[in-house]
């Protein structure tokens, strides 16, 4: 015979909300009780909200504790979080002073008030979540009011915890859905103005949940800007079966993906296709991801960032035992700038039709991206052609940024020539993983990028009698005439001609950053495009992609655009 039991609202003044305090030290933790958690509480006049004393004073203690100081802001932080709750909620604590076991406080109190109140769980722990909701089922069936387990998403968003026998923990938890009562805050100020000290937590980032529907760039939280590298740990994260192409990793909602044809492979992993024409994902290889990388992960996760042209990782990617294996991220379509805008053969062949005007609209594209980013207090820091899928002049995409530099997770990786002078030391040094970039440097590499994408592939500091790339950045000698100053050392090819045919303000401002050393912004370069774009349409300049002469001046022409300040 199968027992029930009937089902009461999950949502009344008879529902009693315990949260396992532990959990408050999750990064999205204020978005989901601030955003979430206290309106529906409010709305359907729910008291009081239970929290466990003995957690609490687990909080109290890594708050205070000296060697960890990771585990001691997060503490901090939870803290935060739980008095603003108790304040808020009127929350109670349960439990005595020689309480050891929190879950075993769980479970005791919910088996002694499950017949009198209906009664909700707040957890991350999978095991605890099976035992809760185990207690659903017993010889006392048909009296229980009901239990339900919810965690808390990596976005802030509700889950709901299920018992699933085929899973291997025996439970599994997908996004909460409208018929779970969750009422989310009316606004992004409506509760968090009334507990301001929850709002930015001790990492600076904003913990509030992003705004459901169509998202725009002003709606998502700068990260913070870190004067110091995070502490690394190098612990592998543990990783018993690795997928392969056919099998299924499941993302933060549990949702299946299958894996398809292989598409890069790189020291750290594989990156596969998917069975969702608009996803790719990359599966580290065992011992290759650690808990540095998935930390940074995790905060690079906490911000939906969705712009067109960055492949800013979108969720974790588990396997069948629940362990993190790697991340999803948007599929970029097209080829790399280094294998075909900076290598002339490929560029001809790809982009037949291209002219300067191109190669100024492509620059436009990327240089926005940048600023976007760079608006989010995120510096890519590995600028280099082989990060950048080009599909056309208006298409390009971002890819590898999981290496972009995020508060205080460094960039660990550089390339010559982009790499701005005083970072060499840092290089050879193998110093990079642990030294946080500038803008300023940023701009270096940006300005190189800019004229290796107008000469096709040539670096700026490249010239005659030169070494190898990083020796020719360190002597920062620029070789290409300005005004009275005559050439020094332009490499043979077709660089001379390209340099000559451009308006002189870009010469200037090459020469200003390479020859003078004071770099442009982002901002600077944008204009600069946007006037060399109208030049070309206007055919003031000449839209040859590979000149073969120098640019011929008239009289004429002189007169006409000396007042644009060109040659």
């Amino acid at each position: 015979m199968k027992l029930t039991f009937k089902r009461y609202p999950l949502w009344s003044k008879n529902t009693r909300v315990f949260v396992d305090t532990c959990r408050l030290m999750e990064n999205a933790s204020a978005t989901f009780m601030w955003n979430y958690l206290v309106p529906t509480l409010r709305n359907y006049g729910v008291q009081p909200l239970i929290v466990a004393k003995t957690v609490v004073d687990e909080l109290n203690r890594l708050a205070t504790q000296r060697s960890d100081s990771k585990a001691r802001h997060a503490a901090q932080r939870a803290k935060e979080v739980a008095k603003g709750l108790i304040d808020a909620c009127d929350a109670e604590m349960v439990g005595e002073d020689d309480d050891t076991f929190p879950d075993n406080l769980f479970q005791d109190v919910f088996t002694r008030l499950r017949l009198k109140y209906r009664l909700i769980l707040i957890t991350q722990d999978s095991s605890l979540a099976k035992d809760i909701l185990s207690l659903n089922s017993s010889n006392s069936v048909s009296r229980i009011r009901g239990i339900d387990a919810f965690r808390i998403g990596y976005r802030g968003d509700p889950m709901r915890w299920t018992l699933d026998s085929s899973h291997p923990n025996g439970v599994k938890y997908s996004l909460s859905t409208s018929n779970d009562g969750f009422v989310p805050a009316i606004s992004s100020n409506t509760v968090l103005n009334q507990r301001q000290s929850t709002r930015i937590s001790r990492r600076g980032r904003d913990d509030r949940a992003p705004t459901r529907g169509k998202q725009t760039r002003h709606q998502i939280a700068p990260f913070k800007e870190q004067k110091r590298a995070t502490q690394r740990v190098e612990t592998p994260v543990t990783i018993t079966s690795i997928p392969r192409q056919g099998d299924i990793v499941k993302d933060k909602n549990d949702a299946s993906i299958c894996l398809g044809d292989e598409l890069g492979k790189g020291g750290e992993g594989i990156t596969y296709e998917t069975d969702n024409p608009k996803l790719v994902c990359k599966i580290y290889q065992r011992d290759r991801l650690k808990q540095f990388t998935l930390d940074k992960l995790n905060l690079m996760i906490s911000r939906e960032i969705r712009h067109p042209a960055i492949c800013w990782p979108v969720s974790l990617a588990y396997n069948s035992l629940g362990e993190t294996i790697g991340y999803l991220m948007p599929k970029a379509t097209g080829k790399e700038l280094q294998r075909t805008v900076f290598i002339k053969p490929l560029l001809q062949k790809t982009f037949p039709h291209w002219t300067r005007l191109h190669l100024v609209k492509l620059t436009s594209k990327i240089l926005d991206a940048v600023d976007y980013l760079h608006s989010l207090n995120v510096l890519l820091g590995d600028i280099n052609g082989r990060n950048f899928i080009v599909q056309d002049e208006s298409s390009v995409f971002f890819v590898d940024c999981d290496s972009y530099q995020v508060e205080g997770f460094p960039c660990p990786v550089g390339m010559p020539p982009y790499l701005a002078p005083e970072l060499y030391g840092k290089l050879y040094g193998k110093k990079l993983h642990s030294t946080l970039r500038t803008k300023d440097t940023e701009l270096f590499a940006v300005a190189t990028l800019v004229f290796m994408i107008l000469h096709p592939g040539k670096p700026p500091y490249s010239h005659q009698g030169g070494e190898d790339p990083s020796r020719n950045v360190k002597k920062r000698h620029f070789p290409y005439p300005r005004g009275a100053q005559g050439a020094k050392g332009v490499p043979d090819g077709p660089w001379r001609f390209m340099f000559s045919h451009l308006p002189r303000y870009m010469k200037d401002a090459f020469h200003q950053v390479f020859s003078d050393e004071d770099r442009l912004t982002v901002a600077n370069w944008k204009e600069l495009m946007k006037r060399y774009k109208n030049d070309l349409d206007k055919r003031y300049v000449s839209a040859d992609l590979f000149p073969t002469k120098f640019k011929e001046v008239t009289q004429e022409q002189i007169e006409k655009y000396a007042k644009n300040g060109e040659e």
